[in-house]
């Protein structure tokens, strides 16, 4: 089937993706989530999101709870005093509220079955789901409205429904890693200021990180990366984290002192920006990483991979 574009517009009540988001997709007809950190239950029943029908997930780094109801505020108002686990929540409902109580029926008992089938339901979630009587016809529209909300998820940063733990594994030089949802994720994932959490992030995580730190996040092609560093880096020991946001990992560059020089006549080097010869112009490309403009090979400098 041939792949059709798609528009999904995001909605940040605080202008944070730390805080309330509704996020809405051109090619889910009238489906509407919400996701909101424990901590912004308030300022999320204020949307009115949860005056629907729907069905809301309580999630933490690797656990879902799945539930269904057609007073959601009264019911994850429950939540916060029962359940003391869950870090966020996930509301799955419409705009034109026309999911009825089949319809979420069916929601429930499937979100239950896949997260029951890779290991990550809660405990209380004991029960399938309550009785599912669609009919053929409905159980198609069900299916899509599910697969585009299980999209959208994995977009703005919800991993729970994976079949493997986010991260990325297998050589020495890797190691796998899971974050909050809620915050980290989707702070990193789409790159902005995000500099000092992403080094941060970093070194947690097992990369060994000089005093002096580049980043950079990739562009919006995904073929390079764009970075100002000033020249005055090359005299010392210099590392550099790059975000890879279309594989949802960072990249850590090791660059030892007078490994690289700037372009100079006579010398082939790194190029300063024109405007501002103190600066280096790198745009190391994804696949290779080497600089498009020196030619200069950065993989060489590659030492860690930390996948969020």
């Amino acid at each position: 089937m041939e792949a059709r574009a798609k528009t999904i517009n995001l909605l940040l009540y605080d202008g944070s993706l730390r805080g309330v988001v509704s996020i809405e997709d051109s090619g889910w007809y009238s489906g509407e989530m919400y996701s909101a950190p424990r901590e912004a239950v308030e300022e999320l029943l204020k949307t009115g999101a949860c005056d629907k029908y729907g069905v809301y997930l309580l999630l933490s780094r690797d656990r879902v709870y799945v539930g269904q109801s057609s007073d959601l505020a009264r019911r994850i108002a429950e939540h916060m005093s029962a359940k003391e686990w869950w870090e966020s929540v996930v509301i799955l409902t419409t705009k034109d509220d026309s999911l009825n109580h089949t319809d979420i029926d069916w929601l429930e008992t499937s979100l239950i079955e896949k997260a029951r089938f890779i290991g990550r339901l809660d405990c209380d979630n004991k029960q399938k789901g309550n009785p599912v009587k669609v009919d053929r016809f409905r159980e198609v529209a069900l299916s899509q409205y599910l697969e585009e909300a299980l999209f959208l998820m994995e977009f703005i940063g919800i991993p729970v429904f994976n079949k493997k733990p986010v991260g990325v594994g297998g050589a020495e030089s890797r190691k796998a890693a899971r974050i909050d949802i809620t915050d980290i994720h989707n702070r990193l994932a789409f790159g902005k200021r995000t500099k000092s959490l992403a080094i941060e992030y970093a070194a947690e995580n097992g990369a060994s990180l000089r005093e002096r730190a580049s980043y950079a996040v990739l562009n919006e092609r995904g073929t390079e990366f764009f970075l100002n560093p000033k020249r005055t880096m090359l005299d010392g020991d210099w590392s550099i984290v790059l975000n890879d946001t279309s594989r949802f990992e960072l990249l850590v560059l090791d660059v030892p002192a007078g490994s690289l020089c700037m372009e100079e006549e006579g010398r082939q080097g790194l190029a300063a920006r024109g405007d501002k010869p103190e600066y280096i112009d790198l745009h190391i490309e994804t696949e290779h990483l080497t600089d498009r403009k020196s030619g200069a090979d950065f993989s060489r400098f590659f030492v860690y991979r930390v996948g969020y």
